[in-house]
């Protein structure tokens, strides 16, 4: 609705396209409704990293440095993922959780009992994944590191 009056209906679809391509927004397809999600306008939570619980993986960029949007676009990639653990609905006879998200962290379950915590060090230059079923650590680091090499070849031009 909102692009749809700023741009008074003229190329939204277009804008819609472009901004999903480059991981601007992602659909969110938790509702009814036709929403999106659009990561740079979500809000800043206070997370002490300490109480959160499980096997922890950092992936440190200070070697060189963790490009701005970097972990907006990850966010856009894990939802779409988890979306499509729940177009498999009928084969787990449960629905994933709606992500909970914020600027800098978020927790996105990807199939049933698979959820992971995501956060954002800016200041330490870092992404720490957290997983608190040690059955789904491995496969929660190749999934992320998958996602942050197709951000890397998609919008950085690494590929």
């Amino acid at each position: 609705d909102f692009l749809e009056y700023v741009w008074k209906g003229a190329q939204v679809d277009f804008f819609l396209d472009l901004m999903q391509r480059t991981m601007l927004l992602s659909k969110w397809n938790f509702s009814k409704n036709e929403l999106y999600l659009i990561p740079s306008l979500l809000k800043d939570s206070l997370v002490e990293k300490e109480k959160i619980k499980g096997q922890r993986c950092v992936i440190d960029f200070s070697n060189s440095f963790l490009p701005n949007g970097i972990f907006q676009r990850l966010l856009c990639l894990c939802v779409a993922h988890s979306v499509r653990g729940n177009e498999n609905e009928s084969d787990h006879n449960e629905l994933i959780m709606e992500p909970s998200l914020y600027k800098t962290y978020a927790t996105i379950e990807f199939e049933p009992g698979f959820i992971i915590h995501l956060l954002e060090d800016e200041e330490a230059q870092s992404i720490t994944i957290f997983v608190g079923d040690d059955e789904f650590a491995g496969k929660s680091l190749k999934v992320v590191q998958a996602m942050l090499r197709k951000v890397n070849h998609d919008v950085m031009g690494s590929g």
